[in-house]
């Protein structure tokens, strides 16, 4: 595993070196830890520049995604640190790893880990406290930066009236809806940037958009950046950062926001449905570790290729899935191709759900798949009014083989 995080920060460092070029390199980061909270690591990148004295330096916290671990420093100090202003102090801080079977990256007090000596929010807490004293930073001038896994852990933050940011930059992450209006109020008048992929299939893109409705509609100012690619910093990265973090840190109105297309009534709603692009837009959750999920040629029902699905070992469940949003219909059809071999309770399942963030009924069975069968058609309609979206997923229990092709999703008009 942490061979494999290695590989991607390499390949993340090769990614940006073209954006890099040119850029006013960050002074060096010096890694500090706090004796009362055991276990924590920090690392802080002075100002390029201090502001003057008797006037504030300004200050990002960084939380970074995946294991939130030491690894993203040179991300961190020759990337994001190399687009703040001048007179920015960036903190990076890293997360703990309480234990082997830790699934929550950065746990806080209302998402603990067993064994966890403390939360996220007070290590987050004593940064702040720590560097923003340090350097001369007032409280309107503090910012924090999180994506994708440690999302959920600084959005309470962001939205606290006690909270230690006044302006946030949260990328490919979940929203977590639904949220109570009353919850949002610490958000009034805070800046915050919202970065997110139309592609994405780990942190689908309804998420921006319940995060910019709620945020909204309790007065915070709410930039919505959006890039292609799917989830990670792809798209070029650096020069959206600069951008997205001089508004940031400026008192600019925010721009309107440039959502993609709406999804259309009639057409498939799935991004390759037939996998005649392998696996894209699709995600593979792979619990038990013993499943095998590819495109293959030999046994196709439409087109090139069609997706090949293999468990051995038996449970927990193992999952292919796709989320997508839905337009305004009463009806949703789903229809796939598919041919099994000595299946064991494996499923077919459309989910739909509300703005209020719950399925709309529980019918969500597709088909059961059959123990062995040679290629057939399933199609099934579904009530759809008042969905917002759909999730479709190949549910694998048990041992088998499982071919799926021509997977479609169509709403009424």
């Amino acid at each position: 595993m942490r061979t494999t995080l290695l590989v991607a920060a390499l390949a993340v460092g090769v990614l940006l070196a073209t954006d890099a070029i040119g850029q006013k390199p960050a002074p060096a980061a010096q890694e500090r830890t706090f004796v009362l909270l055991p276990r924590s690591c920090y690392f802080v990148i002075p100002p390029r520049k201090p502001a003057p004295a008797g006037t504030s330096n300004r200050l990002l916290v960084v939380l970074p995604g995946g294991d939130g671990s030491r690894e993203f420093l040179p991300f961190v100090q020759d990337g994001i640190a190399a687009q703040v202003p001048d007179d920015c102090a960036v903190a990076l801080v890293t997360a703990v790893k309480w234990r082997d079977d830790q699934v929550v990256v950065w746990p806080t007090a209302a998402s603990p880990v067993p064994d966890m000596a403390w939360p996220t929010e007070q290590l987050v807490g004593a940064v702040v406290d720590q560097v923003a004293r340090e350097f001369a930073v007032e409280p309107a001038r503090r910012a924090v930066l999180a994506w994708s896994s440690s999302g959920p852990a600084i959005w309470p933050l962001l939205v606290a009236a006690d909270g230690p940011f006044a302006r946030g930059y949260v990328a490919m992450s979940v929203w977590p809806e639904p949220v109570a209006p009353a919850e949002l109020a610490g958000a009034k008048g805070r800046r915050i940037v919202i970065d997110q992929s139309p592609e994405d299939t780990t942190t689908p893109f309804h998420h921006a958009r319940a995060a910019y409705d709620a945020l909204s509609a309790a007065g915070a100012v709410v930039r919505v950046s959006i890039y292609r690619g799917g989830h990670g910093w792809n798209d070029r990265p650096l020069p959206r950062l600069k951008d997205c973090l001089g508004w940031l840190f400026g008192a600019q109105a925010a721009p309107a926001p440039r959502w993609p297309p709406p999804p259309k009534a009639g057409a498939n709603l799935l991004r390759n449905g037939g996998f005649e692009q392998g696996l894209d837009g699709w995600r593979t959750i792979a619990n038990s570790g013993r499943l095998t999920a590819e495109v293959q040629k030999q046994q196709r029902q439409q087109g090139k290729q069609a997706l090949y699905v293999r468990k051995t070992g038996g449970a927990p469940l193992d999952l292919v899935t796709q989320e997508v949003e839905l337009p305004p219909g009463r009806t949703l059809t789903a229809a796939a191709q598919l041919r099994c071999k000595g299946v064991q309770n494996a499923w077919l399942k459309v989910w739909r759900y509300g703005k209020d963030g719950k399925p709309i009924d529980d019918d969500v069975d597709l088909v059961r798949l059959p123990a062995d069968g040679d290629w057939q058609r399933v199609e099934k309609q579904f009530p759809c009014a008042g969905a917002v979206r759909a999730v479709v997923q190949l549910v694998v229990v048990l041992d088998g083989e499982v071919w799926l092709d021509d997977v479609s999703l169509t709403v009424d008009g």
